[in-house]
């Protein structure tokens, strides 16, 4: 805590500009300014820009009572940040996105659900920010989250027919995509700045095809979650300067969940149940790699033997390790991370609305960028170093902070 004396208290100036974006936050909640938007067909700017400010001005206090309060990141062998970080940056996100869309005031039947088990993810991780929960409880509570969400809203994925056991099979599958996805995300969450632009990017490609395939709640809400990380950003990923402030648990497992559910809530294609099933696949495509490239392999290597060790198992070799391996900086990974990302996404939105041929040809693309990924894997793998050579590991973490 040594590292935050003096720094409870912010500069005047930092005070005036938070007035100032207290000011347009108040401005933009005004019936009047409400109806504007609606009226003129910009309910989605509306949402996305309420979230924005609402998220970059909360966060600031989010950082300020985890100081208070102690939830602090200190660095150790795993972690690749290098002085001790407030948590809490997710409560600014939760509450922004709730906020947006409590002011639009339309939800789909399914929605309330998704929220209330998006809510419950949360505060399952905002316990485990406090107070370190162990893992396989926290498994067990996501699939309960999971099925809860599944069976009050009518949420699954349709793959099979209509039958008892084709619904079991599609039930199981979504609690394991709604899970993967939880987790996927929190383990991205190990640089400034890349779960919050992954969520970004990911709502910004599902709420496009929201909007382009009729379905404007989707789109709203996809567009609420992006303007809520659009506004926590700023604070997290800064050039030439460290985080002021990381998500924490709360905010990473919330936005897996939250966009794991909503891929799970649309129709992503009006002409074929084969794209409407591979467009999400393909924008959460780097998330879905690098989770079940590192679980096989590290059953391969026998880091990990059975599901249990799988779920504690802690190591250096997500593909943003391997990118800092190979000599990356650490704002360099990101945008590297964000670009393939954005490739993937922008695969998607070929397939759209295409005949089953073309949308092969938009897969193929997207296999080819996934083999990028597989080489950058590879290729970092051996520069790898052994768990808990702190001097190899300082060393690899002392590269450029700014791009």
């Amino acid at each position: 805590m040594n590292s935050f004396k003096g720094k409870e208290f912010r500069p005047k100036h930092e005070i005036l500009w938070s007035a100032v974006i207290g000011a347009v936050l108040f401005f933009l909640s005004l019936p009047a300014i409400q109806s504007f938007y609606f009226n003129a067909g910009l309910r989605w700017h509306y949402v996305l820009v309420f979230a924005f400010f609402s998220a970059y001005f909360m966060t600031p206090i989010c950082r300020f009572f985890a100081v208070r309060l102690r939830l602090i990141d200190k660095p150790n062998w795993r972690k690749i940040h290098d002085q001790p970080t407030p948590l809490l940056g997710g409560v600014a996100v939760y509450l922004a996105f709730c906020a947006s869309l409590l002011l639009n005031g339309i939800f789909l039947p399914g929605m309330k659900p998704l929220l209330t088990g998006a809510t419950l993810i949360f505060i399952m991780g905002l316990i485990d920010d406090i107070r370190p929960i162990p893992a396989f409880i926290k498994f067990i509570v996501q699939i309960l989250i999971s099925l809860l969400v599944i069976l009050w809203g009518n949420l699954h994925i349709t793959f099979f027919q209509e039958t008892a056991l084709g619904k079991i099979i599609d039930i199981t599958i979504t609690v394991l995509w709604l899970t993967g996805m939880t987790n996927a995300m929190n383990f991205f969450d190990g640089i400034d700045g890349l779960a919050a632009s992954m969520s970004i990017i990911s709502c910004m490609f599902l709420g496009i095809i929201a909007f382009n395939t009729d379905q404007p709640a989707l789109g709203w809400f996809a567009v609420a979650l992006m303007g809520a990380c659009g506004g926590f950003m700023p604070h997290n990923f800064r050039m030439g300067k460290p985080a002021l402030v990381f998500l924490g648990d709360a905010g990473s497992t919330f936005l897996g969940f939250t966009l794991a559910g909503l891929a799970v809530m649309g129709k992503w294609s009006n002409t074929s149940q084969f794209v409407s099933l591979t467009a999400p696949l393909l924008i959460f495509g780097v998330l879905i790699f690098d989770m079940a490239y590192v679980n096989l392999s590290r059953l391969k290597n026998g880091l990990a033997k059975t599901f249990l060790q799988l779920l504690t198992c802690a190591n250096h070799d997500h593909l943003h390790h391997r990118l800092l391996f190979l000599g990356f900086a650490r704002k360099e990974v990101v945008l590297i991370i964000s670009t393939i990302s954005v490739c993937l996404g922008v695969s998607a939105l070929i397939i759209m609305d295409q005949k089953f041929i073309e949308a092969l040809l938009g897969l193929f693309q997207a296999f080819l960028i996934l083999g990028l990924i597989v080489t950058l894997m590879l290729k970092g793998r051996d520069r790898m170093p052994r768990e808990g050579d702190r001097r190899l590991w300082r060393r690899r973490r002392n590269d450029r902070t700014s791009v």
